[in-house]
Protein backbone atom coordinates (compact mmCIF):
# COMPACT_ATOMS: atom_id res chain seq x y z
CA UNK A 1 0.00 0.00 0.00
CA UNK A 2 1.31 3.41 -0.91
CA UNK A 3 2.14 5.51 2.09
CA UNK A 4 -0.56 8.16 2.27
CA UNK A 5 1.94 10.47 3.98
CA UNK A 6 3.49 10.84 0.75
CA UNK A 7 0.57 12.51 -0.97
CA UNK A 8 -0.35 15.11 1.82
CA UNK A 9 -0.03 18.50 0.79
CA UNK A 10 1.17 21.27 2.92
CA UNK A 11 -0.32 24.64 2.54
CA UNK A 12 1.68 27.81 2.54
CA UNK A 13 0.60 31.08 4.09
CA UNK A 14 2.27 33.97 2.57
CA UNK A 15 2.20 36.96 4.94
CA UNK A 16 1.82 40.72 4.04
CA UNK A 17 4.55 42.96 6.00
CA UNK A 18 2.89 44.30 8.19
CA UNK A 19 1.30 40.88 9.18
CA UNK A 20 4.77 39.49 9.87
CA UNK A 21 6.35 42.21 11.49
CA UNK A 22 3.15 41.43 13.81
CA UNK A 23 4.07 37.83 14.13
CA UNK A 24 8.00 38.86 14.73
CA UNK A 25 6.67 40.74 17.28
CA UNK A 26 5.02 37.92 19.11
CA UNK A 27 7.60 35.75 19.03
CA UNK A 28 10.01 38.32 20.24
CA UNK A 29 7.16 38.15 23.20
CA UNK A 30 7.01 35.01 23.97
CA UNK A 31 10.78 34.78 24.03
CA UNK A 32 10.81 36.89 26.90
CA UNK A 33 8.20 34.96 28.58
CA UNK A 34 5.33 37.33 28.27
CA UNK A 35 1.71 36.14 28.90
CA UNK A 36 -0.25 35.20 25.63
CA UNK A 37 -3.23 36.66 27.25
CA UNK A 38 -1.24 40.12 27.57
CA UNK A 39 0.08 39.95 24.01
CA UNK A 40 -3.13 39.31 22.58
CA UNK A 41 -4.54 41.72 25.13
CA UNK A 42 -7.60 39.24 25.41
CA UNK A 43 -7.84 36.79 28.40
CA UNK A 44 -11.22 34.18 28.73
CA UNK A 45 -13.35 33.72 31.77
CA UNK A 46 -16.65 32.45 32.69
CA UNK A 47 -17.11 32.18 28.92
CA UNK A 48 -16.70 35.53 28.69
CA UNK A 49 -13.96 37.61 26.69
CA UNK A 50 -11.79 40.13 28.87
CA UNK A 51 -9.48 42.84 27.81
CA UNK A 52 -6.17 42.68 30.12
CA UNK A 53 -2.82 44.88 30.05
CA UNK A 54 0.30 44.85 32.19
CA UNK A 55 -2.20 47.06 34.60
CA UNK A 56 -4.56 44.19 35.50
CA UNK A 57 -4.12 40.52 36.95
CA UNK A 58 -4.87 37.67 34.18
CA UNK A 59 -7.77 36.13 35.30
CA UNK A 60 -7.57 32.98 37.07
CA UNK A 61 -9.44 29.35 37.20
CA UNK A 62 -9.62 29.57 40.78
CA UNK A 63 -11.39 33.16 40.45
CA UNK A 64 -13.92 31.44 37.76
CA UNK A 65 -15.01 29.00 40.97
CA UNK A 66 -15.67 31.53 43.07
CA UNK A 67 -17.64 33.78 40.64
CA UNK A 68 -19.59 30.28 40.13
CA UNK A 69 -20.04 29.70 43.79
CA UNK A 70 -21.31 33.45 44.45
CA UNK A 71 -24.25 32.95 40.61
CA UNK A 72 -25.10 29.24 42.20
CA UNK A 73 -26.10 31.08 45.68
CA UNK A 74 -27.89 34.14 44.29
CA UNK A 75 -28.93 33.80 40.75
CA UNK A 76 -32.76 33.44 41.50
CA UNK A 77 -33.00 36.54 44.12
CA UNK A 78 -34.75 39.38 43.22
CA UNK A 79 -33.25 43.23 44.63
CA UNK A 80 -29.45 42.03 44.88
CA UNK A 81 -26.74 44.26 45.67
CA UNK A 82 -23.28 43.26 45.05
CA UNK A 83 -19.87 44.59 45.81
CA UNK A 84 -16.50 43.47 43.99
CA UNK A 85 -13.51 45.11 45.96
CA UNK A 86 -10.01 45.20 44.09
CA UNK A 87 -12.15 44.63 40.92
CA UNK A 88 -8.91 44.71 38.57
CA UNK A 89 -10.06 43.82 34.96
CA UNK A 90 -13.52 43.75 36.12
CA UNK A 91 -13.99 39.78 35.47
CA UNK A 92 -16.01 38.79 38.90
CA UNK A 93 -18.45 41.61 38.70
CA UNK A 94 -19.07 41.49 35.09
CA UNK A 95 -19.46 37.62 35.21
CA UNK A 96 -21.78 38.30 38.11
CA UNK A 97 -23.97 40.96 36.13
CA UNK A 98 -23.79 38.76 33.02
CA UNK A 99 -25.40 36.09 34.98
CA UNK A 100 -27.38 37.85 37.70
CA UNK A 101 -28.81 40.13 35.39
CA UNK A 102 -31.34 41.36 38.22
CA UNK A 103 -28.59 42.75 40.21
CA UNK A 104 -26.93 45.82 40.72
CA UNK A 105 -23.21 45.61 40.91
CA UNK A 106 -20.78 47.46 42.11
CA UNK A 107 -17.04 47.73 41.82
CA UNK A 108 -14.14 49.13 43.70
CA UNK A 109 -10.25 49.61 42.69
CA UNK A 110 -7.23 52.01 43.16
CA UNK A 111 -5.77 52.01 39.94
CA UNK A 112 -7.32 54.20 37.90
CA UNK A 113 -5.74 52.47 34.65
CA UNK A 114 -7.54 48.90 35.82
CA UNK A 115 -10.57 50.71 36.08
CA UNK A 116 -10.07 52.09 32.54
CA UNK A 117 -10.12 48.33 31.63
CA UNK A 118 -12.81 47.41 33.46
CA UNK A 119 -14.87 49.64 32.05
CA UNK A 120 -14.03 48.63 28.70
CA UNK A 121 -14.64 45.22 29.72
CA UNK A 122 -18.75 45.95 30.83
CA UNK A 123 -18.82 47.92 28.13
CA UNK A 124 -17.59 44.98 25.52
CA UNK A 125 -19.50 42.09 27.18
CA UNK A 126 -22.95 44.58 27.20
CA UNK A 127 -23.39 44.44 31.39
CA UNK A 128 -23.95 47.68 33.48
CA UNK A 129 -21.78 48.20 36.54
CA UNK A 130 -20.62 51.15 38.81
CA UNK A 131 -16.92 51.32 38.78
CA UNK A 132 -15.72 53.49 42.00
CA UNK A 133 -11.63 54.98 42.01
CA UNK A 134 -11.06 54.03 45.99
CA UNK A 135 -8.71 52.15 48.29
CA UNK A 136 -9.60 48.77 49.41
CA UNK A 137 -8.13 49.22 53.30
CA UNK A 138 -9.49 52.76 53.59
CA UNK A 139 -12.99 52.45 53.06
CA UNK A 140 -15.14 54.73 54.70
CA UNK A 141 -18.19 52.96 55.68
CA UNK A 142 -21.05 56.00 55.07
CA UNK A 143 -19.68 56.50 52.02
CA UNK A 144 -21.51 53.10 51.24
CA UNK A 145 -25.17 51.48 50.61
CA UNK A 146 -25.29 48.25 52.81
CA UNK A 147 -24.99 45.12 49.94
CA UNK A 148 -26.26 41.41 50.11
CA UNK A 149 -22.75 40.43 48.67
CA UNK A 150 -19.67 41.52 49.20
CA UNK A 151 -16.78 39.64 47.50
CA UNK A 152 -12.58 40.43 47.19
CA UNK A 153 -9.66 38.82 45.57
CA UNK A 154 -7.81 40.99 46.99
CA UNK A 155 -3.82 40.86 46.86
CA UNK A 156 -2.60 37.85 49.05
CA UNK A 157 1.22 36.86 48.16
CA UNK A 158 3.33 37.50 50.56
CA UNK A 159 6.92 39.07 49.43
CA UNK A 160 8.73 35.75 50.39
CA UNK A 161 6.45 33.67 48.07
CA UNK A 162 7.87 35.40 45.08
CA UNK A 163 10.44 32.87 44.39
CA UNK A 164 7.65 30.15 43.90
CA UNK A 165 6.28 32.36 41.20
CA UNK A 166 6.34 31.64 37.67
CA UNK A 167 8.59 34.41 35.41
CA UNK A 168 5.31 34.97 33.30
CA UNK A 169 3.55 36.20 36.61
CA UNK A 170 6.40 37.56 38.63
CA UNK A 171 8.24 39.74 35.81
CA UNK A 172 4.92 40.92 33.79
CA UNK A 173 1.69 40.78 36.12
CA UNK A 174 1.17 44.14 37.66
CA UNK A 175 2.48 43.79 41.96
CA UNK A 176 0.26 45.98 43.17
CA UNK A 177 -2.58 43.30 42.47
CA UNK A 178 -0.09 40.36 43.74
CA UNK A 179 1.83 41.02 46.91
CA UNK A 180 1.39 41.93 50.14
CA UNK A 181 3.96 42.71 53.06
CA UNK A 182 5.06 39.51 54.54
CA UNK A 183 4.60 41.29 57.90
CA UNK A 184 1.06 41.93 57.60
CA UNK A 185 -0.23 39.07 54.87
CA UNK A 186 -4.12 38.93 55.66
CA UNK A 187 -4.17 43.02 55.95
CA UNK A 188 -6.61 43.23 53.30
CA UNK A 189 -8.99 40.48 55.07
CA UNK A 190 -8.89 42.32 57.91
CA UNK A 191 -9.92 45.79 56.42
CA UNK A 192 -12.79 44.27 54.18
CA UNK A 193 -13.99 42.06 56.80
CA UNK A 194 -14.48 45.26 58.85
CA UNK A 195 -16.18 47.57 55.98
CA UNK A 196 -18.50 44.17 55.21
CA UNK A 197 -19.54 44.33 58.92
CA UNK A 198 -21.15 47.46 58.56
CA UNK A 199 -22.20 47.50 55.13
CA UNK A 200 -23.67 43.82 54.67
CA UNK A 201 -27.27 43.38 54.82
CA UNK A 202 -29.80 41.27 57.10
CA UNK A 203 -28.44 37.37 56.28
CA UNK A 204 -25.76 39.06 53.53
CA UNK A 205 -22.46 37.64 52.84
CA UNK A 206 -18.82 37.93 52.65
CA UNK A 207 -16.84 36.40 50.26
CA UNK A 208 -12.67 35.86 49.63
CA UNK A 209 -10.23 34.28 47.00
CA UNK A 210 -7.40 33.64 49.46
CA UNK A 211 -4.18 32.12 49.92
CA UNK A 212 -4.38 28.44 50.55
CA UNK A 213 -1.24 28.29 52.66
CA UNK A 214 -2.96 31.09 55.13
CA UNK A 215 -6.24 29.31 54.80
CA UNK A 216 -6.83 28.37 58.94
CA UNK A 217 -5.39 31.77 59.66
CA UNK A 218 -7.81 33.59 57.23
CA UNK A 219 -10.59 31.75 58.12
CA UNK A 220 -9.58 32.57 62.20
CA UNK A 221 -9.08 35.68 61.45
CA UNK A 222 -13.28 36.66 60.07
CA UNK A 223 -14.60 34.57 62.80
CA UNK A 224 -13.36 36.76 65.17
CA UNK A 225 -15.39 39.28 63.54
CA UNK A 226 -18.20 37.44 64.25
CA UNK A 227 -18.78 35.90 61.09
CA UNK A 228 -19.68 32.12 60.34
CA UNK A 229 -17.41 30.88 58.12
CA UNK A 230 -16.55 28.27 55.71
CA UNK A 231 -13.20 27.39 53.58
CA UNK A 232 -14.36 25.69 50.76
CA UNK A 233 -11.92 23.78 47.96
CA UNK A 234 -10.73 24.26 44.79
CA UNK A 235 -10.79 21.90 41.49
CA UNK A 236 -7.09 21.01 42.40
CA UNK A 237 -7.77 20.41 46.37
CA UNK A 238 -6.91 23.62 47.76
CA UNK A 239 -8.45 25.67 50.32
CA UNK A 240 -8.85 28.85 48.14
CA UNK A 241 -12.47 30.17 48.74
CA UNK A 242 -14.11 31.80 52.05
CA UNK A 243 -17.97 32.40 52.16
CA UNK A 244 -19.08 34.33 55.52
CA UNK A 245 -22.24 35.66 57.13
CA UNK A 246 -23.50 36.68 60.55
Amino acid sequence: MENLLSKRVFDTVELDQQKHEIYLNYLDQLKQEVPIQYILAIADFYQLKFKVDKNVLIPRPETEELVHLIISDHKNKADLSILDIGTGSGCIPVALKKNITQAKVYAIDISEKALEIAKENALINRVEVDFILDDALNLLNQKYPKFDVIVSNPPYIAAKEKQELQKQVLNHEPHLALFVDDESPLVFYDKIADFAINNLNKNGFLYFEINQYLALETKQLIENKGFKVDVIKDMNDNYRIIKASF
